[in-house]
This record gives structure tokens, C-alpha cells and sequence, in this order.
């Protein structure tokens, strides 16, 4: 498959000669780690454990076997499996084959599965057979079903846990077709293309067509490389992957760092703060990545349940506004342990973060610039922000996207010709260069470190008989930081209440935590001065009615 991609030659070469981008992969890094440390520990789930040399072996069996289901360079493979070993080892037999790795979060269900299939089209999709009590095989086929309009399924499907039924592989029969392959000299590709594009993923809503980013290795790698040397990390490390290694920042801040530095990544199944106490203490875990929420919960086990945590030194907190109350709680209880932060996209990575040794008043911030990236915050007349002026963050460098898969518009919208990237995010930069992000251009709902689009929920909503318009908004939460507020003008006659909200739905098969937790109703809505819906008014309405009905107990 051809990626068209927003790089040009003059970018590559410059990346290439200042020394940010290199002609290195994941394959061979790995590769690496298998020659200088074979026997150290590079995976941990649960009971399981493999060292380097293991994974390896593991990873050309999969490769193997995937090429046997017509996997190759440029093909997709779709995965939608929870933090396991069976994830790492698939995304690196995709790698292995030079293709490309779509990551489907596993919290997705078939509206959102049969958007990004539509639009992906994956060769291979693996998803497990069951996982937290839910058919994940019977939600894949109806998505690909819906996807494909009736036209042939030529994806190969595969589930972790055995096949459940026919046309499906399980994944330990793929790891015994590659055994065949390898048993008959299978070798795989002789090479890897740093500057191809290796991974897409979706990055909007799906309404429509959904949006999915590219990225090459070098920009990918090459990021973690830098981490890695920036924070100080190095194969002694032992990284601690709660988040879904699906999310990019996850992926990055774990699986990518520990690929990088020839470290150990230890997965956790879900965040449990006394089981994520455990294993800091058990496997001696160095650094992990949480939302403050998270990170405000595992302070307050800790101080319910000491553990011995002596060996935590980086804790990256992303996804949400880091108070100086979290910092002040932090730096008392883990001493030893430095929080960092930092800003960015999936587009983008952390194009700013914190670096050890920043000033004590300059944590709450999203820190200093990577090297080699440039951000300027655009004003609405077209110029550039001073010092403490707000701005839209636009980022422009070798970490930044190769624009958006099958989808020139979106990535002509977002990259200019300049090769400066929109955000569509508020920010404002002291004089030191230290960014704080101050607010979304885009209607934008993060509940709990995840991305919740307004626009796709009234979507949704107004394919409903009894809405006549909808607005979503969201409503401050002290421990989620946002959810998801429906404001709602039925139609003549009808009424839509919460419980409506959420059998609706469920029945359109949209993830869970995306469901709109408030409803307000409006007998109508108001303009402004161009006629359009003023959804300042409404908010400001709604947080009203909203504050009124819960001091009434209602």
C-alpha cells in the first residue's frame, strides 16, 4: 500500500542531517537488545516473563505466521487487544514485516471498530477472544460487516484465547504457522524502511471518515531515543505500562521507551492503585505514566498501604491540568521520585516536556521544547503571541505526523505548507519557554485522560425520533476533570431522559465512556450574532440548570 505523506525531501534530508532522524527500526533495535542483554528481562505479564531472546523468538513466529495470512510491507493489521504479551509480540511481527500497526482501543465497540476498519482496511485484524466478560469476535464480525456494505471480508481474523468459531484463527494457531514457516527456512524481509509509515491510528471522532495519523518509525523511535536521553533512562530501567498500550502516549512512555533503551516493560491489566503498588514494589518499577487522577489515587493507597517504592524516579503525568497541589503531595510522599509533564498530540508526540532538575514553580507546567522542534502560538489575526499571550499552539518538526491516512484534505487543513502543524489548542509560554495549555479551540471533552468529541455525540443524538437538536458540553468534574453534558431540544410531544441516553446508546454499540452522563433540556436554543448555535449561552445555561438541580437534590 502507498502512504501519500506530508514530508518532503528537504525535510528529510535536514532531519537526517542534524542528526534526528537515522536509518534505524524498531526490528533492529530490537535486534540490539538481543545482542547486548539476551537474557534480561524485556517483558512482564502477570506470571509470564521474557527476556530479550525470547521475545525475538516469539516475535519471528507471529511474523511468520502473519505473512502466511498475506501480511507484508505497507499492509495494515488491526489490533485490539488489552496491555498483554500477546499485544507486544503482534505489534512487533507487524513491525517485523514492515507493515503497518493500527491500534484499536480495546474499550471501542462496533461504531467506532467499523469507522477506523472502514477506513484501514486491515489484512489482519487480532482481538481477544473474550476480555472482561465481553464477545469481542461476535462485535468485530457485525463492525466489519458494517463496514464493508456487503462487499467480500477479505481481513483475516484472528483471537487470542482460540478461535470462536469458523473463518476465525487463534493466535496460538498463527505462532504454529509461523513455526512451519521458520521450521522451512522462512527468513522474512532482509531490510526495514525507517522513513515508512509504520503506524496509524485514529485520532477524531467518527462521524464520517475518521482521521487517522501517520507516523514513520524515525519519528517514532527517534522520539523515544530522545526521552529517553533527555530523563536519563537506559536499559537498567523498568518501565510499568498501565494505561492501554493502544494510546499513543502509552505506547511512547513504555513500549517504545523500553524498545529503545533495551529496558524491561512490565504491563498491568488494569489501574488497581494497591495492584500498581505491587508491582512498583515487586519488580522494582523506575518510572510510569498516569493521569493525575490516577496519580492522586495511588498517593492516597500509598499512604493507606506503604510499599517499598525506592526505586521510582520519573513518573510522567499527562492528560490533564497537573495542580500544584498534586505536585506539592507528590514531592513529600516519593521524594526520590521526579514528576514530569508534558504536551502534545498523537500527531505531534511531546513536542514540550519537564526535564529533571526544572525549577519547583515551573512543574505544573508542559515544560521546555524537544530539541529540533518549533512552536509558535498564532494569534486570530495570523501573528505571533509575546511572552504570556494566549495563542493557538502550532508545531512544526521531525516528531510531527506524516498527515492523515487516505485523507489529503484533513492533513491540507491541519499541516500548512510550511509544515506548521494546528493544534487547535490554546497556549501560552512564559518567558522562559515553558508552555502552559490554557484551553481547545476544538470541542473537546477529556474524561479521565480520554477523548470524548462533542460533534460525534450530536452526531449520534439527533439520529435519535425524539431530538430535534443537540449540544454537548462538558461539565467540570473534580475527579474525571470533565463529562460529557447532552443539552437536548426535543421534539414536539417527546421527552429524553438519561436512562433513554443510555440504552440508545449501547444499542449503537459506542463505548462506554463516551455516554453522555447529564442531560438538560432546553425548549430551544440560542443564536448569536450570525446565527448560529451560541454554545457559550448554552453552557453557561446548562452549568446554571445543572448546579440548580443538584442543589435540589434532584
Amino acid at each position: 500500500m502507498r502512504f501519500m505523506t506530508s514530508y518532503g525531501r528537504a525535510e528529510y534530508q535536514e532531519y537526517y542531517a542534524k542528526g534526528y532522524w537515522r536509518a534505524e527500526t524498531f526490528p533492529e533495535a530490537l535486534r540490539a537488545s538481543v545482542r547486548t542483554a539476551p537474557d534480561r528481562t524485556a517483558l512482564v505479564h502477570a506470571e509470564r516473563r521474557l527476556s530479550h531472546a525470547e521475545l525475538f523468538a516469539q516475535v519471528r513466529r507471529a511474523a511468520a505466521g502473519l505473512e502466511s495470512l498475506g501480511v507484508g510491507p505497507g499492509s495494515v493489521v488491526s489490533l485490539q487487544l488489552p496491555n498483554s504479551i500477546e499485544l507486544v509480540v503482534a505489534v512487533l511481527a507487524v513491525w517485523e514485516l514492515g507493515a503497518v500497526y493500527n491500534p484499536l482501543n480495546p474499550g471501542y465497540r462496533r461504531h467506532e471498530v467499523a469507522a477506523i476498519a472502514g477506513a484501514a482496511k486491515p489484512v489482519v485484524l487480532i482481538c481477544p477472544h473474550d476480555f472482561a466478560g465481553f464477545d469481542y469476535p461476535t462485535m468485530i464480525e457485525e463492525a466489519l460487516g458494517e463496514a464493508l456494505a456487503g462487499a467480500a471480508n477479505e481481513t483475516s481474523l484472528v483471537a487470542v484465547g482460540g478461535a470462536p468459531g469458523p473463518g476465525w484463527h487463534g493466535f496460538d494457531e498463527l505462532l504454529a504457522l509461523g513455526e512451519n514457516q521458520l521450521a522451512q527456512g522462512w527468513r522474512g524481509p532482509a531490510a526495514w524502511d525507517a522513513d515508512a509509515v509504520f503506524l496509524i491510528g485514529a485520532t477524531s471522532g467518527t462521524t464520517g471518515t475518521p482521521k487517522l495519523y501517520m507516523h514513520s518509525t524515525n519519528s517514532q523511535l527517534q522520539e523515544a531515543r530522545m526521552l529517553n536521553w533527555e530523563l536519563g533512562f537506559s536499559g537498567e530501567d523498568v518501565f510499568l505500562a498501565v494505561a492501554p498500550l493502544t494510546h499513543r502516549g502509552a505506547m511512547m512512555y513504555g513500549l517504545f521507551t523500553a524498545l529503545a533503551a533495551g529496558a524491561t516493560l512490565v504491563l498491568a491489566d488494569a489501574f488497581v492503585p494497591a495492584e500498581v503498588l505491587r508491582l512498583f514494589e515487586s519488580e522494582g518499577v523506575t518510572a510510569f505514566m498516569a493521569i493525575p487522577t490516577l496519580a492522586l489515587d495511588l498517593l492516597a493507597e500509598f499512604e493507606r498501604q506503604p510499599r517499598d517504592v525506592r526505586r521510582l524516579r520519573r513518573a510522567m503525568l499527562s492528560g490533564a491540568p497537573v495542580t500544584d497541589a498534586l505536585i506539592e503531595r507528590f514531592t513529600k510522599t516519593w521524594p526520590d521520585c521526579v514528576p514530569v509533564s508534558g504536551y502534545g498530540l498523537s500527531e505531534t508526540g511531546y513536542c514540550t516536556f519537564l526535564r529533571p532538575g526544572d525549577p519547583r514553580g515551573k512543574l505544573t507546567t508542559s515544560g521546555r521544547l524537544a530539541p529540533g522542534i518549533e512552536l509558535r502560538l498564532r494569534m486570530q489575526d495570523g501573528g505571533d503571541a509575546a511572552p504570556g499571550e494566549v495563542g493557538e499552539i502550532m508545531l512544526r518538526g521531525w516528531m510531527v505526523c506524516a498527515g492523515y491516512f487516505d485523507n489529503q484534505q484533513a492533513t491540507a487543513q491541519t499541516i500548512d505548507d510550511q509544515g506548521w502543524f494546528a493544534t487547535g489548542d490554546l497556549g501560552v509560554q512564559d518567558a522562559d519557554g515553558y508552555l502552559q495549555p490554557v484551553g481547545r479551540l476544538k470541542h473537546m471533552i477529556i474524561r479521565g485522560g480520554l477523548n470524548i468529541f462533542a460533534e460525534e455525540l450530536e452526531h449520534l443524538l439527533l439520529q435519535h425520533p425524539a431530538i430535534m437538536a443537540a449540544v454537548v458540553i462538558g461539565m467540570p468534574d473534580e475527579r474525571l476533570g470533565e463529562r460529557a453534558c447532552a443539552c437536548l431540544v426535543s421534539n414536539p410531544g417527546e421527552s429524553f431522559a438519561i436512562a433513554d441516553a443510555r440504552q440508545f446508546f449501547q444499542e449503537l454499540g459506542v463505548a462506554k465512556y463516551k455516554w453522555p452522563e447529564f442531560i438538560i433540556p432546553f425548549d430551544g436554543f440560542p443564536l448569536n450574532s450570525v446565527g448560529k448555535l451560541d454554545r457559550r449561552a448554552i453552557a453557561k445555561t446548562a452549568h446554571t440548570l445543572l448546579a440548580r438541580k443538584q442543589e435540589e437534590g434532584s
